[in-house]
């Protein structure tokens, strides 16, 4: 038996976040799995793009991935992706990996990091402690990138396991179980950013609010390349411009522990 392990993220062309994220998680993966194969491969074409052009390194996409795993003798291959709910992204994840799953004696996939109540609490445990101090008694709003997960606009198929389709709403409701004033917003969908500041700030409490700001993104920051760290200086911006006391932690959930340690979970949940 030869182990392989693909650690599947969308990836960045920012040398330090990758360092502080996936790449420490590759070696805290390899901490636990020391016999272990383990690699990395990135969902977005511009990004592996970027990197070619920047420093002539090739990032592998989850297809050419697996197949190097083949190559190198692999035989129980388990994929971790780092998603939060079950979207399309993960799912198309999940497809690639199932096509070819025949190449090994055993493949396994982990699930989003909220793919059920369990997790919820445990990701909310995860925020108190990464970010209860920073927030203390003013308000905390998590930052996703889509509210709408793959089960509002399709059937169930056989590579989905148990629905979990209001992820988000139930983080939300974890949270305030740790933190009593969170919220959870999102770029896109329904539960959009602006629209639940103004409602923390119609709250008529006698004092100003202070709103922490944390992207739900295992990387993210300024100069990422996802739809989070796209558009949330702009909308910042926006806000402060209105008198919005607001603060931004810019930092991906991959760079704290206690996210780490909710992967490995189901990384060892899938074994």
């Amino acid at each position: 038996m030869k182990q392989g392990i693909i650690v599947v993220n969308h990836g960045t062309s920012d040398f330090d976040a990758r360092q502080n994220t996936i790449e420490e998680f590759m070696l805290s993966i390899g901490d636990r799995f020391e016999d272990a194969d383990i690699s990395s491969a990135y969902t977005d074409g511009e990004v592996r793009r970027k990197l070619r052009e920047i420093s002539g390194e090739k990032i592998q996409n989850v297809k050419a991935a697996v197949l190097s795993m083949k190559e190198r003798g692999v035989t129980h291959l388990s994929v971790i992706t780092t998603d939060m709910i079950e979207d399309s992204g993960h799912k198309k994840i999940r497809e690639e990996v199932s096509s070819l799953a025949g190449l090994f004696r055993d493949v396994r996939i982990t699930k989003p990091l909220l793919s059920d109540k369990k997790d919820s609490d445990l990701a909310a445990r995860a925020f108190f402690s990464a970010f209860n101090e920073t927030v203390g008694d003013d308000h905390l709003v998590v930052i996703a990138c889509d509210d709408r997960t793959v089960y509002e606009d399709q059937e169930n198929d056989f590579l989905m396991d148990e629905v979990f389709d209001k992820p988000l709403e139930c983080l939300e409701e974890s949270l305030r179980g740790f933190i009593k004033n969170s919220y959870v917003a999102s770029i896109s969908g329904k539960r959009k950013l602006y629209k639940v500041i103004k409602e923390i700030n119609s709250i008529e409490d006698g004092r100003k609010k202070r709103i922490v700001l944390v992207p739900l993104e295992f990387i993210a920051g300024e100069t990422i390349e996802n739809e989070v760290s796209r558009n949330l200086p702009e909308l910042i911006e926006r806000l402060r411009e209105e008198d919005y006391d607001v603060e931004v932690i810019f930092k991906g959930l991959g760079e704290y522990d206690a996210f780490q340690r909710l992967y490995l979970k189901h990384l060892y949940d899938e074994r």
